[in-house]
């Protein structure tokens, strides 16, 4: 019975070729990019699930509602963590865990940088890194002791044995010397703390300055609960413990409010679960990730409907099949089966395929948005009883609704050529207001996705970005020596503007890394915010900042690199000070303050879709430059960029040169809203297909049953561009309520994702006219390939008897 059941569902799909290929293509793209936004899904929600105890581990994360607004950071200081063990008994474990930058590490004749997290000899006891060689307990028992992953340990020493071998850390001159004392595996590319090395936060240069000093935010700590506990009870406990330790900042927090009495609205340490640490400020927003499994959901539902639309329309022309078969004694049950299983046949065709593309397609898919999908995930067990899950389901619903209708069509109005549903057109005209409705939603959120990309984009930045290259200095040279070399090279050169040393890079550069810097201060016993940014005697020139009240750094002042400190408007209207110049904060004196010394307009640090802090600029003789801006004058700045490279050769020899202009640098600022736009965008795209895929299949069918009365009309009478009006009509008042749906929905939707950014676009009406036209547009033309080649034929051919 099954192999008969093959039999016709291939005869049907040779029969009706047309109709086959669009399912089949229909269902193969559908699955291929449901398989894809469920696969980068799947992969940000598995974000830190392999370690074992997962429940009970969380990240320390603090909320200060200050003069400035709101404000919630993960940057802890380096003393909470023994606070917590010692304080709050429901605290099993906790570790301070810095994440750092790239340093280099040397071994004999060999330079390399990598990225080396601090932290408590715990850390091994409370994540599950697996440790291929050493023990967990005693890889960091000493403060020299340095964990290697697997791949820097091969990139060091090839396939010696790394334990007990030295490692010298740090820029030249200033090494510390390391031993290896354990191999780990790499990190999971899904893993929110990523390492090359593991060593100890005591190792830190800073670290005794600042083991005491609740005000150096500048580290993430992490805890494990006792099983007894629970996070809603942890949290309660920490209230008394920030009014123990955050005395001054409650007292100072109150007067700024005074109409707030509980501490938990002023400031509040809460707790994040390990498994949504990836959602945070610096991950992709879990909104974002079930918006793109909705994605992969509505394009699959899209293709589903075109499935139930076509083949509900093609149960007319098989009714006399059906007849025939029951005449001859087949049970509703074995008809149901044997239509089913045409449908899971031409599933299955389109299953296969679209998984196929969709392993193809991975590669250019990770490019394009920067994901860490692998294509092993698609053979993975969890994974492929997901995609088994929706196949089936899919299926049965897709495939099980028209084959349970058309096995209960009745014997007696099949024979009479009666056959038809109670409700004509009514499932199908459903079935096409929701296609166009998911289509027309996500085109709107697409394009009002990409303005909103456009307006950032757009926005001054406060600062020159256009012809300005940064070069990152490495961690083998000394920073400020290799400027000096820079400026000397390039003094007579007037390609070259001017040179600046920064300790940050603004974006991120072909070194891929991106730092901030926030600091408490205060002025007055108003507290403040702050990004600190370190520059030199020509940072605000470089950039073409402008100086609106005081002066710029001066190398005639020789405090100037002591305390001197360049601020913006924003962090002046914060001091709530009229005249700020020479003013000091964060301290009364010179001795322990801060002085101001020159005042900017406002710019950012940071991708203008974040809050904008106040921004505090200043010098100094002991951290270190890790950039180095060059402003160029030339008509052609990527000959400029050429000459640079010898340049820097001669100036930093260890270090490759890996400049890039600062605008491209940017473009990280906009990764997310760039995903945003392009996932949607593809999305929308492949939605309108597969619906004027299904508009044009159902079209032809509708035309094909309503043959006769067409040339009826004709004979009547009617004009061709009657007949192509009247076929059209009904088309576009399915198109036209689906319009009416899905403008107010996305005009809601979009209107409350944009209030999420400081700086954003007003929406306008035009925008969601042009929708609608534009998918009328595609709508009419599609119906009309079919209503003006029935509307030709002769009225002769139509009525003729068979």
């Amino acid at each position: 019975m099954l192999k008969n059941y093959l039999k016709i569902a291939w005869r049907n799909a040779q029969r009706n070729k047309l109709h086959a290929s669009i399912h089949i293509i229909g269902l193969a793209v559908a699955f291929a990019i449901c398989t894809l936004l469920f696969l980068i899904s799947y992969f940000h929600l598995s974000f830190d699930s392999f370690h074992n105890e997962k429940s009970r581990l969380f990240q320390t994360t603090r909320f200060e509602n200050n003069a400035q607004g709101p404000q919630l950071t993960s940057n802890m200081p380096l003393p909470l963590t023994q606070a917590l063990k010692s304080d709050i008994e429901d605290i099993e474990t906790a570790v301070i865990v810095n994440r750092g930058r790239p340093e280099n590490i040397s071994y004999q004749n060999k330079d390399l940088n990598r990225v080396i997290v601090r932290t408590n000899p715990e850390f091994f006891e409370l994540f599950n890194f697996p440790i291929l060689s050493g023990d967990a307990k005693t890889a960091l028992s000493n403060i020299q002791d340095i964990a290697l992953s697997e791949s820097t340990a091969k990139a060091i020493f090839g396939e010696q044995n790394p334990i007990r071998k030295e490692l010298k850390i740090g820029k030249i001159g200033a090494e510390q010397v390391y031993t290896v004392s354990a191999l780990l595996k790499d990190a999971p590319k899904n893993s929110s703390i990523r390492f090359d090395a593991v060593a100890r936060i005591e190792s830190l240069a800073d670290f005794a300055e600042n083991q005491n000093n609740w005000g150096a935010n500048a580290h993430n700590v992490f805890i494990k609960i006792s099983e007894k506990s629970n996070q809603q009870q942890l949290e309660s406990k920490l209230v008394p413990f920030v009014e123990k330790y955050y005395p001054d900042q409650l007292t100072q927090l109150k007067m700024e409010h005074p109409e707030t009495a509980k501490t938990s609205e002023l400031l509040s340490l809460n707790l994040t679960n390990i498994e949504d640490v990836h959602f945070g400020a610096r991950g992709a927003p879990k909104a974002l990730i079930f918006a793109i499994m909705g994605l992969g959901a509505f394009i699959l539902l899209i293709a589903c409907f075109n499935f139930i639309n076509l083949n509900m329309a093609q149960s007319f022309k098989r009714s006399r099949e059906l007849g025939v078969r029951k005449t001859l004694g087949a049970y509703k049950k074995q008809l149901f089966f044997q239509l089913w299983g045409e449908a899971f046949f031409i599933y299955f065709i389109g299953f296969v395929f679209g998984m196929l593309l969709a392993s193809q397609l991975v590669p250019a898919f990770n490019a394009q948005f920067g994901g860490g999908v692998e294509i092993s995930t698609l053979l993975e067990p969890s994974f492929l009883i997901i995609m088994g899950g929706v196949f089936l389901m899919v299926t049965l619903i897709a495939g099980g609704y028209p084959a349970l209708k058309m096995a209960n069509f009745g014997l007696v109005e099949i024979l009479k050529g009666n056959v038809s549903t109670k409700k004509p057109g009514l499932l199908r005209n459903t079935l096409l207001i929701a296609q166009f409705s998911i289509s027309t939603l996500l085109i709107c959120t697409s394009i009002i996705a990409a303005q909103q990309l456009g307006f950032l984009k757009q926005k001054p930045i406060g600062f020159e970005k256009e012809q300005v290259i940064s070069i990152p200095v490495g961690y083998q040279n000394d920073g400020r020596k290799v400027l000096a070399r820079m400026k000397n090279e390039l003094a007579d050169d007037p390609t070259f503007v001017s040179i600046a040393g920064s300790g940050a890079n603004l974006g991120r550069g072909r070194d891929r890394s991106t730092t901030r810097s926030i600091v408490s201060t205060e002025y007055r016993q108003n507290q403040i915010q702050a990004y600190s940014l370190l520059g030199d005697f020509d940072f605000l020139k470089t950039l073409q900042i402008p100086i609106i009240e005081g002066r710029d750094f001066n190398k005639n002042f020789a405090t100037d690199t002591v305390n001197a400190v360049v601020v913006t408007e924003s962090f002046v209207k914060a001091m709530g000070e009229s005249d700020p110049i020479g003013k000091y904060f964060g301290g009364e004196d010179e001795m322990s303050g801060n002085r101001i010394i020159g005042v900017v307009p406002n710019f950012n640090v940071h991708s203008p879709s974040e809050q904008a802090l106040p921004v505090a600029i200043h010098l100094s003789a002991k951290e270190p430059i890790n950039y180095i801006f060059v402003k160029v004058k030339s008509d052609d700045p990527a000959s400029a960029m050429g000459r640079l490279e010898p340049v820097w050769e001669k100036v930093a020899e260890k270090t490759v040169f890996n400049g890039s202009f600062l605008d491209e640098n940017l473009q990280a600022w906009y990764e997310m809203e760039r995903v945003i736009t392009s996932v949607f965008g593809i999305a929308s795209g492949i939605a309108i297909f597969l619906s004027c895929l299904g508009l044009f299949a159902i079209s032809l069918m509708v035309i094909q049953l309503r043959f006769k009365e067409i040339g009826i009309r004709k004979v009547m009478g009617a004009s061709v561009r009657g007949i192509v009006s009247m076929l059209s009509l009904h088309f576009l008042k399915l198109v036209s309520i689906s319009l009416l749906i899905a403008l107010p929905l996305a005009w809601f939707a979009m209107e409350k994702w944009i209030q999420g950014y400081e700086y954003r676009i007003e929406i306008s009406p035009l925008t969601f006219i042009g929708v609608g036209l534009l998918v009328a547009l595609v709508a009419i033309l599609t119906v009309s390939f079919h209503a003006v080649k029935a509307a030709l034929v002769n009225p002769i051919k139509s009525l003729r008897t068979e």
